[in-house]
């Protein structure tokens, strides 16, 4: 294969205006750097690669300290240096830009020719997900159309426009264990984790100094406003990318009317795509012709412009679009038996407390949080962190006797009022209750039909409530804000809490856990709890653990009085067995002593041997819920 370049003359005059410039020049040159200053062959280079001329070496030849762009049939970037991959054969252009003093002064248009066709370059993924692969086309459309009846529909993305943090890039929303044939990012893994991303480095703020790593999935239906009223239209027509002689596009409007063709390059190193002789459709005249890849699968692509304020294109296949059916609305599903959960029988009035942890979320229309906010410290800035003394004086007691409700307010003031419960966990209050701050600008309040929804319950280890999600269902989305309330005794005095306590016993040979009876802690106090277990083959491990203790109670103690295996006493010294969290995760606030580890066997321990039982295990243990300090 060949390539064959066109390169144009330099001066004389510009040749001593290049190089005249003292060293101090260089780090910001003059505005009056001219297009006929940036020639090939002076002011930077294109050389085919020796073993594939597909693959086209651009290189600036100015001094170092010139901040140096490139336009290339790949899009743009920024760098002394960048290396294109051209599959298809034609001619094609680059230009270079200098950044000066009034901006960036960019090249005239530098020619060069690839002569063959490379079928490795478009063997790829992203090829195959936006065209079909090679020799085939796939037709796409925004997100959004108005149908004959008059309803607006959208299916994948509920709208043309998401909002992003504009540094975003797929290597920060994919993960790099993605394939061709598996998605693993931030649209098809529930819960997205970004420390699996290729770059888990959280991007940058952005160029309004925005928060780093913020993204809003906007919703046509809530955000209308994202199209102004004189750009909406019934379609907004389609584009079809082929891989017929060539990579072609046609966009063409939405009675299949030619608009424009062109053609589109997919860097797929860097995940960016760039349209030659068109724009792509769009909502709002925009014409730049560059873009990152946010996201690519068979049937649904997002792209990013250089320019784009911050607003993604959301594209589904024609195909998609068409054969899309809404799915019935979903509801949250509550277990068995959940309105005695609720209530209570002897104690009939219960009231309930926002929780000092996570008050507040956002869920879906099944129930499920949005966010999964489990603590302070993962609400994000642009809410704010939770202060339980803004809400600690709200309160909303209700009665089940008489379905009666109070709802009191920091300001010492009270809402008396009464409610209905319907079977699917619907509270409907006789009437309307003033709002109260939660967070930030976040308030609870009742829903426009003074209501509120169950979204889920919250259950200990014994089976009972220990939190309630009601949601307040939004007029505008399909989602709830929603409100963590936990429940006190109400006015028949408050009742002892109890926490679950299990020795659990397994083994490195079959890991065939087993987990103990529960055993009740409802106060300070000595306990025993025990476990039946056989070992027979590889390392044992046994630990004692009291589930939830530290949230309520963060300067507790468990201290070890006795251990039997297999009805023998054990000799040990409390002190050199281990103290802490579940696997070091705080956020349980349980507390465990790991009286067998296998991998870090406490020192008044001589081996493992003596804890590999055949019929079980007993550990006598007294709780004291304040030593004055953390245990650990």
């Amino acid at each position: 294969m060949k390539s064959i370049f066109k390169s144009f003359l330099l001066s004389a005059a510009a040749i001593v205006g290049l190089s005249a410039c003292s060293s101090d020049d260089y780090d910001l040159p003059a505005a009056n750097l001219s297009p006929e200053d940036l020639v090939e062959g002076i002011a930077f280079s294109i050389t085919p690669d020796t073993s594939n001329p597909n693959i086209i070496h651009l290189k600036s030849l100015l001094p170092a300290s010139y901040q140096v762009a490139w336009e290339t049939p790949q899009g743009r970037s920024v760098g002394a240096e960048k290396d294109l991959k051209i599959p298809f054969n034609g001619e094609y252009e680059v230009k270079i830009g200098v950044s000066t003093r009034g901006g960036y002064v960019w090249s005239n248009p530098a020619k060069f020719i690839v002569a063959d066709f490379c079928a490795e370059f478009v063997d790829n993924f992203l090829w195959n997900r936006i065209s079909g692969g090679v020799g085939n086309s796939k037709t796409w459309q925004l997100d959004l159309a108005t149908l004959e009846d008059g309803t607006v529909k959208t299916t994948r993305f509920k709208g043309p426009h998401w909002f992003f943090n504009v540094n975003y890039t797929w290597d920060k929303l994919h993960a790099a264990s993605e394939t061709e044939n598996s998605y693993a990012n931030f649209l098809d893994s529930s819960p997205w984790e970004s420390s699996a991303a290729i770059d888990p480095t959280p991007a940058e703020k952005d160029v309004n100094d925005s928060e780093a790593g913020w993204y809003w999935a906007a919703d046509y239906a809530g955000n209308s406003w994202m199209i102004g009223d004189d750009l909406k239209k019934p379609n907004y027509g389609y584009m079809t990318f082929d891989l017929i002689n060539g990579a072609n596009v046609t966009i063409t409007d939405a009675d299949g009317t030619v608009l424009s063709k062109g053609t589109y390059m997919i860097d797929v190193d860097n995940h960016t795509i760039a349209f030659g002789d068109c724009t792509p459709l769009n909502t709002n005249g925009r014409t730049d012709r560059s873009f990152k890849l946010l996201y690519l699968s068979d049937d649904a692509l997002m792209l990013l412009g250089d320019n784009s304020n911050n607003q993604s294109l959301n594209y589904v296949t024609k195909e998609y679009f068409e054969n899309y059916k809404e799915a019935a609305p979903q509801e949250p599903v509550l277990p068995d038996g959940w309105k005695d959960d609720i209530s209570q029988t002897v104690i009939t009035s219960v009231k309930w407390v926002l929780s000092d942890s996570n008050p507040l979320d956002w869920c879906n229309l099944d129930g499920s949080r949005m966010n999964g906010w489990n603590n302070p410290s993962d609400y994000p800035d642009w809410l704010g962190t939770p202060d339980p003394a803004v809400y600690s004086g709200f309160s909303m007691t209700l009665d089940c006797k008489d379905n009666s409700a109070v709802f009191a307010y920091p300001d010492g003031s009270k809402v008396e009022t009464s409610y209905e419960l319907d079977d699917k966990g619907i509270y409907t209050f006789a009437d309307a209750v003033p709002s109260t701050t939660v967070i930030g600008w976040a308030s609870f309040g009742l829903d426009a039909n003074n209501g509120l929804r169950i979204m889920s319950i919250d259950k200990d280890s014994f089976g009972n409530v220990e939190g309630i999600w009601l949601g307040q269902r939004s007029t505008e989305k399909d989602e709830y804000l929603a409100f963590h309330f936990t429940p006190q005794a109400g006015t028949a005095g408050e009742q002892p809490k109890a926490y679950a306590a299990t020795l659990n016993w397994n083994n490195t040979g079959d890991w065939n856990g087993i987990t103990g009876d529960i055993v009740s802690i409802t106060g300070e106090g000595t306990y025993t709890a025990s476990v039946n277990a056989t070992w027979t083959v590889g390392d044992p491990l046994l630990w004692l653990q009291v589930d939830r203790i530290l949230a309520d109670h963060p300067n507790a103690d468990v201290e070890i009085l006795n251990i039997k295996i297999d009805g023998s006493d054990l000799a040990f010294d409390d002190s050199a067995i281990s103290r802490g969290y579940p696997d070091d995760n705080a956020e349980t606030k349980s507390f465990r002593r790991y009286i067998c580890n296998a991998w870090e066997l406490a020192s008044c321990f001589p081996s493992l041997d003596m804890f590999k039982m055949q019929t079980s295990a007993e550990v006598t243990f007294k709780v004291t819920y304040d030593i004055g300090h953390p245990a650990f």
